[in-house]
């Protein structure tokens, strides 16, 4: 009986990571200031840098060879050239993804005063 209460549980483990492992999983780094600094396949064509000083930067990115929407995306900021961007960066995918275009915003948050600059080094990764 006991072997039949692990077994379930086990196998909904694999069906999901089979079900997981099924998507094609896309990486990208990107530079502050847009240049994408290593992606795996390739599927960024264009990247727009568009920074809104003391408020938030925008970076619009052109996909490519991707043939459907991603499911899912997650991005990670990364910037360490300063310890404001290090304790205060943030960073989050705006909008649903489609197929040919991608947008995310970083922003220094809780800052007292100005924030200035808030562009940042990013990771970004989509599962589709």
């Amino acid at each position: 009986m006991k072997a039949i209460q692990w077994g379930i549980p086990f196998l909904l483990a694999l069906a999901f990571q089979g079900s997981v492992m099924a998507g094609e999983l896309v990486t990208a780094h990107i530079g502050a200031d847009g240049q994408v600094l290593k992606q795996s396949p390739v599927w960024i064509s264009r990247v727009q840098h568009q920074p809104q000083a003391n408020y938030f930067t925008q970076y619009k990115l052109s996909l490519q060879g991707l043939g459907r929407a991603p499911g899912f995306c997650a991005v990670s900021p990364i910037d360490a050239s300063s310890y404001d961007k290090q304790l205060h960066g943030s960073a989050k995918v705006i909008g649903v993804p489609s197929a040919d275009k991608l947008t995310v915003m970083t922003q220094l948050v809780d800052l007292s005063g100005p924030s200035g600059d808030n562009s940042q080094e990013f990771l970004l990764m989509c599962v589709r």
